[in-house]
């Protein structure tokens, strides 16, 4: 899959953290198949971004 920038952190951080997309999907409300359009890049997910880095505990861009 290509994943934009944020995608890729966030994938390598959920696995480390051993999150599956599933768990993260549920934890927003979201579907997993919506979280993977905004991990690709392909649906802006604004909505979103900033729960996903709280969530992961990603460093602010």
């Amino acid at each position: 899959m290509n994943y934009s920038e944020f995608g890729a952190e966030a994938r390598k951080i959920m696995l480390i953290k051993g999150i599956s997309m599933a768990e993260l999907a549920k934890d927003l409300g979201i579907s997993p198949y919506y979280l993977g359009e905004i991990l690709k890049g392909t649906r802006p997910g604004k909505k979103y971004k900033g729960r996903i880095s709280e969530i992961l505990e990603m460093e602010e861009e």
